[in-house]
């Protein structure tokens, strides 16, 4: 309870003072506040290592973004049966909240939203070396990451459409390779897993990099992979 009010009090604090400059003080202190409750309930931050206090401290001020897209995401995983399966075991003192199922945007593939890990499905070399890394990239780019992220998609898109429309081989597959595998956020967090080429992106348009170990990413990332 302890630990509770004062990440609740102290991230209500930062968001605020982060958003007063933009006239929005009420809505940081409200997000700080509310994940500073959450994730002081559940135990969420180490607060014995520098990285828990830089996560708390980014995630309650040039994370808010991500940290308010991932309130949303634990107010939807309390609408399943299941409630996402919160996994305490991977989250307590470990700066981060998974869930082994889930919010996602493709079926079988994880999905990270600011500090939050969803369908994870148990995966766990994939959580340490691949969403891990969204996590991070969340944090450290704070408003530049959804930005960024979401216009690469966009214009990968445009681009995996011209190139069909060119080819005419596969228009999802094409779409897949320019919007997603190509993403240098994806691509770092691929790289960083061991995991390259990841997927199914086409050969002729595939990022350089070296071969993927076996056993990487657990099964192959076409049908467990994240996002």
């Amino acid at each position: 309870m302890r630990e509770t009010l004062a990440t609740g009090v102290s991230g209500a604090v930062l968001g605020g003072a982060a958003l007063i400059p933009l006239g929005l003080g009420v809505p940081g202190a409200v997000v700080g506040g509310l994940n500073g409750l959450v994730s002081g309930a559940r135990g969420v931050y180490d607060w014995n290592r520098p990285t828990g206090w830089a996560a708390f401290v980014l995630d309650s001020t040039w994370g808010l973004i991500g940290t308010g897209a991932a309130l949303g995401v634990h107010a939807l995983q309390r609408t399943r049966h299941d409630r996402g399966t919160y996994r305490s075991d991977l989250s307590e003192r470990q700066n981060r909240h998974v869930y082994d199922t889930g919010v996602t945007v493709r079926k079988h593939f994880a999905m990270t939203v600011g500090n939050t890990v969803t369908n994870l499905g148990g995966r766990r070399d994939l959580l340490e070396r691949h969403e891990m890394v969204h996590v991070w990239q969340a944090r450290l780019f704070g408003p530049i990451f959804p930005l960024l992220y979401g216009a690469w998609t966009a214009f990968g898109a445009l681009a995996g459409t011209a190139a069909w429309i060119r080819r005419r081989d596969g228009l999802q597959r094409n779409v897949d390779t320019f919007a997603y595998y190509h993403n240098p956020f994806e691509y770092w967090a691929y790289r960083r897993q061991g995991y390259w080429p990841a997927g199914r992106p086409y050969p002729r348009y595939a990022r350089r990099g070296h071969q993927h170990r076996e056993g990487a990413g657990g099964a192959e990332l076409d049908k467990n992979g994240s996002v």
